[in-house]
């Protein structure tokens, strides 16, 4: 169930409206300090997409599956409001957790960051137990499914471009037959 559909099965608008505290889905970025985040390594994301993420499939390289793994977990919060989540999307965030903490590189930020991958973890979690029938329609919270602001994804995507940049070497990778997204 999307957001439209359990605003329309409340009796009316202004009670739905009381019931979804939009401010309350900001309070980690707000804790973290990176609401409204704005990407500072742009241009470094792109080169990584267009040398290392190939149209189709995974990418051969830890720098090029780390930026495809978060553009995936992006795109099924903002398009499907992670109502897919599975073990993939679980595995695509230990993935870049362990590859960017495990270099080194964020050691000041590690606990900002970690947090940050979690979140979008806590959100799809969420999602999957609304979908596996653990959370009924009349516990169900929507706006836990997912986060769709950029932000969140900008800041993790920065990590990924700082990563690329200590290793500007393609760090070669199998392919993982057990990932299908």
């Amino acid at each position: 169930m999307g957001i439209l559909s359990w605003i329309k099965k409340k009796s009316n608008k202004e009670e739905a409206k009381d019931l979804i505290d939009f401010e309350s889905m900001y309070s980690f970025v707000n804790d973290l300090d990176i609401r409204g985040y704005r990407s500072k390594h742009l241009d470094t994301c792109k080169k990584i997409w267009h040398d290392h993420v190939p149209p189709n499939g995974q990418s051969d390289t830890v720098q090029g599956e780390l930026l495809r793994r978060l553009e995936k977990l992006r795109d099924e919060a903002q398009r499907n409001g992670n109502i897919n989540w599975d073990d993939n999307y679980e595995s695509f965030c230990t993935y870049i957790k362990d590859t960017l903490l495990g270099s080194g590189l964020f050691e000041e930020e590690s606990i900002k960051l970690e947090s940050s991958i979690e979140a979008v973890r806590k959100y799809g979690r969420y999602a999957r137990s609304y979908q596996d029938g653990e959370i009924s329609d009349d516990d169900v919270n929507p706006m836990l499914f997912a986060y769709v602001d950029d932000d969140l994804y900008d800041y993790i995507a920065d990590a990924v471009a700082i990563f690329y940049e200590a290793n500007r070497d393609p760090i070669k990778r199998d392919i993982d037959e057990l990932i299908y997204r």
